[in-house]
């Protein structure tokens, strides 16, 4: 993986299985990692047909949060910018909120081994899924080699209220199975900027009690998987075009020192799905997943096939977040 100056958060962990995570854990992460985070737990899906460009204008506008309004200390804490902290509340809110995405995507993948964790309302959009009378659904869910595992986000501008485990709890147990198996976990994750600190810190919980409406999930993996990636190839679609390395098909935004790829079998493989062969991309992608791929370039390589590469390092280093 090629250098990218690292932030750390602290995170703190509750109620979950013994043996699965440590109640006093570390995340560390690079700026490609936040830019994936934020583009893989997205709302808008990828269906151009139906949705135009949505999910490429809203890559756009979550990835620009980062150099606008998040930096980098000495010590690795995440912090936010003057600038950030001079928003009005709603604004605030916003930001917090997709921390609170990105931030839960991270740990989903970085402690829990997530690799396609994909947005709830994006698969329910793109496939027309329904859940019932209840409105309550968490937001999150994606494989593991240990099972399903769903994730309620949350982003707080200071800390984390009390009562928020609570209403996490509510939120993550609506669903009570997917494709017939009991989630392995079901949990809540909070992104919050404690005022003694002022840096971002991580709580995740995991109660385990199903909620009194819950529903069974039926989900088709072909689906899942062609929801997961349409996002990629229409950002790549509409980027400017990108040859650095032959096996990954890849494009850069350049306003935002922003590049984004797919390897290039995945890519042509998702296309015939796009184009309406979806049957058996799932089988497909176990396949594809298989080899290891690596790049000296300066960027990522994610072990779903895609790659971020991000070039923020002068804005994240500014002097312009200290208290």
């Amino acid at each position: 993986m090629p250098h990218r100056k690292p932030f750390t958060a602290r995170c703190h962990t509750h109620q979950f299985p013994a043996g699965v995570i440590s109640p006093r854990a570390v995340l560390t992460f690079t700026t490609d990692d936040l830019v994936h985070a934020l583009f893989t737990t997205g709302r808008a899906p990828g269906d151009r047909f139906s949705h135009g460009l949505a999910s490429v204008w809203e890559l756009i506008h979550r990835a620009s949060l980062i150099p606008a309004y998040v930096r980098r200390t000495d010590g690795g804490g995440l912090v936010r910018s003057a600038l950030a902290r001079e928003l009005d509340r709603s604004e605030k809110g916003s930001l917090s909120y997709a921390l609170g995405q990105a931030m839960t995507g991270i740990f989903c993948r970085h402690k829990l081994d997530v690799v396609h964790l994909l947005h709830t309302d994006r698969y329910a959009s793109r496939w027309g899924v329904t859940f019932g009378v209840t409105r309550k659904r968490p937001d999150l869910f994606g494989w593991s080699h240990q099972g399903w595992v769903i994730a309620e986000a949350k982003g707080r501008s200071n800390t984390m209220e009390a009562s928020l485990a609570t209403d996490l709890g509510a939120q993550k147990r609506a669903i009570k199975s997917i494709q017939g198996q009991r989630p392995w976990l079901a949990l809540g994750c909070v992104a919050s900027f404690p005022p003694h600190r002022h840096e971002l810190a991580v709580d995740a919980v995991d109660p385990s009690e199903d909620g009194a409406a819950s529903v069974d999930m039926d989900l088709d993996l072909d689906r899942y998987l062609l929801a997961y990636y349409e996002p990629f190839l229409a950002a790549i679609d509409a980027g400017t075009p990108d040859i650095r390395d032959q096996r990954y098909l890849a494009a850069r935004f350049d306003l935002l020192g922003l590049r984004i790829g797919l390897r290039r079998d995945i890519a042509a493989r998702v296309r015939a799905a796009v184009q309406g062969n979806v049957a058996g991309l799932h089988a497909s992608m176990l396949d594809l997943l298989g080899a290891d791929f690596q790049t000296n370039e300066a960027a990522t390589v994610f072990s779903d096939g895609t790659l971020v590469g991000t070039n923020w390092e002068e804005a994240l280093t500014l002097n312009d977040w200290y208290f």
